[in-house]
């Protein structure tokens, strides 16, 4: 697991800052307040998912003052053969993506949420701890300068052990003890409140042979009644079959009686009708009549009116050809009028294009391109790149002094924030004086941009005007070009409208042509009024003849039809007739056959059979109502029974729960925590110890004892000596834990670890053998330890890592370099 480059984008006083990282030990050196803990932080942030405020109160102070938000890119090499790119924002909206290398560009992989970003890092980065990320980097992988010593200097016993029992995982038993110690109370509750159930439950199951008894002596009455509704239901079938023969015969009687009496009213219509054809016969032999002695008359009177409808149509003809000489005799005015306006306007527009042409000429040649204004116009762009850069450099100088101000913050006045003692790093110069110089130089170089700001600036302003002066003039000499182009238009649309002036000449001619040839049509219908005249006395002649042949022509086509009508009338009244005498016979027959008082009897039997079945019915359904009531009854009782049967159950379940979590607590959860502690302390002891021995080169036994506390054994006049962690100098406890720390790492698997300072309180010997021992662990030396981590990042003012690290990166006030 290597990470191969980091990328800051706006991340305090990083505006765009890029490192490349080699395998082994990286070391970051520079200034104070220049952002070497930045980069430790913001690969905490994008890599492992630490919330930003656990670097800066406010999340907005982890962003370059001046800019909205930031971003952070890391690529990173899980394996030998894959890359991939984290990469997160800060401010809103805040993004976390992760991106694999295929074929050389970086694909971001969907997850639905951060959590499932976070899981996937977890897989890449081998650390499949249940604890997040976040809380692995915090306390183990890369703990923040302030919390470097933190839980090792814990004084209250309890406290110290539950930290350091949370940073190898094993706090999870001791909770699970804590917190199963309700569990027994909540059994007991649960079993006594059962226990309180069964009372009354047992009271109502008590009533239970009862309702068995009540419900079989229903069962028997409802049976018994169900027999005898069978019994009574058959009689009434039999009877039912009785009066239905009953009513066949009366239901024929009637029918008979209805055919009869409609017989004789179709008989008494039938003779009506034959009445009424025998006229309707008579008045259509008359208009036949008629029709003979009017046929002549009728003819004639169509021959006149065909030839009137011809005169009309031709009349009609004369009007439409009034029209058109009319219509001819309108446009031929027009013609000529239009033809004398246009010639007219023609000539107008002529002089008006002219007078125009005249005026655009001397307004274009009053303008005119200044060549000095034009010069400044052109350095416009160039004038606002420098303009530009100025600010980037303002905004890079209050980038810087922030950050000095957070080092200066920090550092305070030389005292170290753990021990209260004089910094060793810095004891030959006092912090005032560094950051004193710092600033004065920060601001004499500020004051610089600013003049050349303020000069570029009114530069920009004077190029501005000038330049938008020149665009004005060009859009006005564009818009008089405009304005000759349209004329030139005008000028060859007006001449060719003159053009069309002829063929309107020729328009007017042909149709003062047409209008004469329409006059001479029109006077070939000079007689038709006396035609039309003659052919309507013609007609009036011969209107009554054709008026009676129209009235009776109808009734004398029927004759025939109403002759047929007539017969086929008196042959169905014959039919008629014969029907009813033969369903007069019937109807006497079948009377004889009906006995209507042993029928009324049968009806009144059936009756009473009718009402004996419903009363039983009614007494049926309400022995089935208490039947199925007594069944409920005795099915819920039974359920009540096997509930109290289930409630024992649970009461046994419940107490061989309570002796499990009993042998649980008292036989595991008591034990596995110290067991787990013992073991975990004994191993880093042991790598501690041979790393301590190397940091230290004294003969002191380096023990991490029962509640995590830190000592050191000793032989002094023969005798062992034991000092907890009260009784040693910060050197001794900076170098401990340290040594620890590096055992831990080991011990989770973590294959990178940070260290921001990790030689602060070391005398100038501990340092080297500290850096010493860094090398050792690279390269595996066995009195050391096996080699365990794939890169190590350490931030260090100190020399003696110079000899012993893979790669110094240097990060300075105007750019970082690689060595």
């Amino acid at each position: 697991m290597q990470i191969r480059s980091i990328h800051l984008k706006n991340i305090k006083s990083h505006r765009d800052t890029e490192l490349n990282f080699s395998p082994g030990i990286n070391v970051l050196s520079g200034p104070n307040g220049v952002g070497k803990s930045t980069i430790f932080e913001a690969i905490g942030y994008a890599m492992f998912g630490v919330d930003a405020q656990s670097f800066v109160g406010n999340v907005e102070r982890f962003v370059t003052i001046g800019a909205r938000r930031g971003e952070i890119s890391i690529v990173f090499q899980p394996g030998d053969d894959e890359r991939y790119r984290v990469s997160r924002t800060v401010g809103t909206p805040s993004r976390w993506l992760l991106a694999k290398e295929v074929g050389g560009d970086f694909e971001v992989e969907e997850h639905k949420d951060s959590k499932e970003t976070e899981g996937r890092l977890k897989e890449l980065l081998g650390l499949r701890s249940s604890r997040s990320l976040a809380e692995q980097f915090e306390l183990v992988i890369g703990p923040f300068q302030h919390d470097f010593l933190g839980p090792f200097v814990i004084k209250q016993t309890t406290r110290r052990r539950d930290k350091f029992d949370e940073i190898l995982g094993i706090d999870t038993w001791r909770k699970t003890f804590n917190e199963t110690k309700v569990l027994t109370s909540a059994i007991k509750a649960k079993v006594d409140a059962l226990e309180s159930a069964i009372g009354p439950l047992q009271n109502q199951v008590a009533e239970l042979p009862m309702k068995r008894d009540e419900h079989t002596a229903a069962q028997k009455d409802l049976e018994q009644a169900e027999k005898n509704l069978a019994a009574q239901q058959q009689q009434l079938k039999d009877l039912e079959g009785l009066l239905l023969a009953a009513d066949k015969h009366e239901k024929d009687l009637k029918g008979l009686e209805k055919e009869i009496e409609a017989l004789k009213e179709r008989i008494s219509n039938g003779n009506e009708m034959i009445g009424k054809q025998k006229l309707l016969v008579d008045e259509a032999e008359k208009a036949d009549k008629i029709i003979a002695a009017t046929r002549a008359g009728k003819k004639s009177y169509e021959q006149a009116e065909t030839q009137l409808n011809e005169l009309r149509e031709k009349l009609r003809v004369q009007r439409q050809h009034e029209q058109e000489v009319a219509d001819i005799k309108n446009r031929v005015g027009k013609l000529s009028e239009r033809l004398k306006i246009e010639t007219q306007l023609t000539q107008r527009t002529r002089e008006e294009l002219a007078a125009e042409e005249k005026l655009l000429a001397e307004s274009r040649k009053a303008l005119s391109l200044d060549d000095d204004k034009k010069t400044l116009s052109e350095r416009l762009p160039q004038i606002r790149v420098n303009l530009e850069g100025g600010r980037k450099q303002l905004g890079l100088l209050e980038g810087r002094r922030a950050g000095l101000e957070e080092g200066s913050e920090k550092l305070a006045e030389g005292i170290c924030p753990f021990f209260q003692e004089p910094c060793l790093n810095i004891a030959e110069k006092p912090p005032g004086d560094v950051f004193t110089a710092k600033f004065s130089e920060l601001d004499q170089r500020r004051r610089r941009f600013q003049e050349e700001v303020h000069k570029l600036e009114r530069e920009e302003k004077a190029a501005s005007q000038a330049n938008d002066q020149l665009k004005a003039d060009v859009v006005k000499l564009e818009g008089l070009d405009a304005q000759l182009a349209k004329l030139v238009e005008q000028r060859k649309a007006n001449e060719f409208r003159a053009e069309g002036l002829a063929e309107l000449q020729k328009e007017q001619s042909a149709a003062q042509q047409q209008l004469d040839e329409k006059q001479k049509v029109l006077d070939t219908y000079s007689r038709l009024q006396t035609d039309i005249e003659a052919a309507e006395k013609e007609k009036r002649q011969h209107q009554e003849a054709r008026d009676r042949y129209v009235a009776n022509q109808q009734q004398a086509q029927e004759l025939h039809q109403r002759r047929a009508d007539l017969e086929k009338f008196t042959k169905h009244l014959k039919q008629l007739q014969d029907d009813l005498a033969a369903k007069e016979a019937a109807f006497s027959t079948a009377g004889k056959e009906y006995d209507a008082a042993q029928h009324e009897k049968l009806r009144q039997q059936k009756d009473e059979l009718w009402g004996g079945v419903s009363a039983l019915g009614q007494m049926i359904k309400g022995l089935a109502v208490d039947v199925s009531r007594l069944a409920a009854d005795v099915e819920k009782l039974m359920k009540i029974e096997k509930e109290i049967v289930d409630k024992r159950g649970q009461i046994k379940a419940y107490e061989e729960k309570d002796d499990l979590v009993k042998f649980l607590r008292n036989r595991v959860f008591r034990n596995v925590s110290g067991s787990l502690s013992e073991r975990f302390r004994e191993e880093i002891s042991q790598r501690a110890n041979r790393i301590y021995r190397i940091i230290s080169e004294v003969d002191e036994e380096l023990a991490w004892g029962d509640n995590y506390q830190i000592i050191l054994r000793d032989m002094v006049d023969g005798e062992l000596r034991e000092r907890g962690d009260d009784q040693l100098s910060g050197g001794q406890t900076m170098s401990a834990v340290v040594a620890l720390r590096l055992a831990m790492l080991q011990t989770i698997g973590a294959r990178i670890a940070f260290f921001d300072e990790p030689t602060s309180n070391l005398d100038a010997v501990r340092r080297e053998n500290l850096a010493y021992a860094f090398r050792a662990i690279d390269v595996g030396k066995e009195e050391v330890t096996e080699h365990w981590y794939d890169q190590l990042f350490l931030i260090s003012h100190d020399v003696a890592f110079t000899e012993i690290t893979d790669q110094i990166i240097a990060i300075g006030d105007d750019n970082q370099s690689n060595q």
